[in-house]
């Protein structure tokens, strides 16, 4: 990405001030040893709350709750003060069947809010990308809404102020972005009011451009969470000085504070899928201002601020909190590959299998790939694929069709009754 004259010369002016921010998980405290882990996504299937029961559920809620004022403190000790809280805090809390108010654990968030506030952290959150405001789906729209007031609901309960902000995107452009973009002005007239009062909107890498949703924020009079990486993936026509601009003033009339997200492609990305990819930890900062709120979304989470920390004498380090990187990264956009080495092939492995591969029964994995191959030839044009048309077409002979009649076998019925018998078996 190519930066302003005016953004590049005010880089490195003056020191940064603001808040260097992690998302969701602390790995520090999730891996630590010899002690139970701590952090707040602990959650479930609907087979387990079927068997043990709603208050079973409610409980993972609590203890993440809990264990959230000790990701606080364990910020405070290491001059943390910003953290997106996981959206899986109350596991299922939005679910049609099986969600649930959070007031029975309204004292409990009401202390992680106190310390919160006290010690001056900020918390945001943002959820998935299913939570879709514009979606054509009625029925989306409607669960989209349902998750955003579980949201909303929690921040409550917290006694956060305004600038605990929920983060969505726009989501798919379905065909055609304008009446995407009038369908979200609908989705969000729909949100409650606790909804509306916390929403910001965040350009994406491959649909929405910060220039595509900037006219709906300043309409609406909606926050919009600056990305730089998707940004320079996705940058749009229009000049990024005059953006950022634009995208300030809508905070600063809404009186919250600002906070932009940065992250880095990994090593040896080539194609956007590639890029979009946030590496394990970032080398800089981007030309922001220096009292931004910056959530640095990397893969190694608090590793990847304290290492910013050490790299510009932001704040002391720990040494023994900073952990070294790991040295072999990829470019896959779901996480990194194992690197602990394989173990040798046993003799049942050594020749490769003749079998084809199981496919699931109800194909789903097939229609997903399918589904995800269609959206990247509207979207990615430019990668590379194999034509169709280079492949030598094939013709295979059609089979006809016998018009014997095959004589009944007299020992079907003993053959039929002894599959299962022999099923059984190889099951044991």
């Amino acid at each position: 990405m190519s930066l302003p004259q005016e953004l590049l010369e005010s880089q490195g002016k003056a020191p940064f001030v603001g808040r260097l921010g992690y998302a969701c998980l602390n790995t520090y405290l999730r891996k630590r040893k010899k002690q139970e882990p701590i952090f707040c996504s602990r959650t479930c299937r609907i087979d387990t709350i079927k068997q043990k029961g709603m208050d079973y559920v409610k409980s993972l809620g609590l203890q993440n709750t809990r264990d959230l004022c000790s990701l606080i403190e364990w910020n405070e000790e290491n001059n943390i003060r910003f953290m997106r809280v996981s959206s899986e805090m109350f596991p299922f809390a939005s679910h049609d069947l099986y969600g649930y108010s959070l007031e029975y654990a309204s004292s409990e968030l009401k202390k992680a809010g106190e310390l919160a506030k006290r010690l001056g952290h900020r918390l945001t959150t943002h959820p998935g990308q299913y939570t879709q405001l514009a979606s054509p789906n009625t029925e989306v729209v409607r669960r989209a809404v349902a998750d955003l007031t579980y949201h909303a609901e929690m921040l409550d309960l917290m006694g956060l102020d305004q600038d605990s902000v929920m983060i969505i995107h726009m989501g798919g452009v379905y065909g055609d972005k304008e009446a995407t973009l009038k369908r979200f002005e609908e989705g969000f007239a729909q949100c409650p009011a606790s909804v509306r009062n916390r929403l910001v909107l965040e350009n994406d890498e491959i649909c929405y451009s910060a220039e595509d949703i900037l006219p709906v924020c300043e309409k609406l009079s909606i926050p919009l969470v600056f990305d730089w990486h998707h940004h320079s993936l996705n940058p749009g026509n229009e000049d990024l000085v005059r953006i950022l601009s634009r995208i300030k003033n809508i905070w600063s009339v809404r009186g919250i504070k600002q906070k932009q997200h940065y992250s880095e492609g990994r090593p040896g990305a080539s194609n956007i899928m590639e890029k979009r990819a946030h590496s394990d930890r970032v080398k800089s900062l981007p030309p922001c201002e220096r009292d931004m709120d910056l959530m640095i979304e990397a893969k190694d989470k608090e590793q990847a601020v304290l290492e910013l920390y050490l790299k510009y004498d932001l704040f002391p380090v720990n040494p023994d909190v900073l952990k070294a990187p790991e040295v072999n990264c990829t470019t896959q956009t779901k996480g990194r590959k194992a690197t602990k080495p394989r173990k040798p092939p046993t003799d049942s492995q050594a020749e490769p299998s003749k079998k084809r591969p199981e496919r699931s029964a109800t194909g789903e994995g097939l229609i997903v790939a399918k589904r995800t191959r269609k959206v990247a030839e509207e979207v990615l044009p430019d990668i590379p694929r194999r034509d169709a048309k280079d492949k030598e077409t094939k013709v295979r002979p059609t089979r006809k069709s016998s018009t014997k009649t095959k004589k009944p076998d007299p020992t079907l019925d003993d053959a039929v009754t002894s599959v299962p018998k022999r099923r059984s078996a190889r099951l044991k």
